[in-house]
């Protein structure tokens, strides 16, 4: 039997051709304001959290705001 579903790992992993920075969608604009936005890749945010050291807390506002100085962006 075929396998339907790929694991954590796999999407970890995969190459979505990503980080890409692009002009905020218009429902965005609304929420961040103009600009450019950062969709980075699965690795990348997975890097940003190791880099957490062991009992400290890091927010998601964080993580979006450390991908966006990384690639230039507005947000992340």
């Amino acid at each position: 039997m075929a396998k339907t579903y790929k694991s954590w790992q796999e999407k970890l992993h995969a190459k979505y051709n990503l980080p890409v920075v692009e002009p905020m969608p218009p429902k965005m604009v609304r929420l961040f304001g103009a600009g450019t936005i950062c969709v980075p890749a699965p690795l990348e945010v997975d890097e940003i959290m190791r880099g957490v050291p062991r009992g400290r807390l890091i927010t998601v506002n964080q993580i979006r705001a450390a991908v966006a100085k990384k690639h230039g962006a507005t947000v992340g």
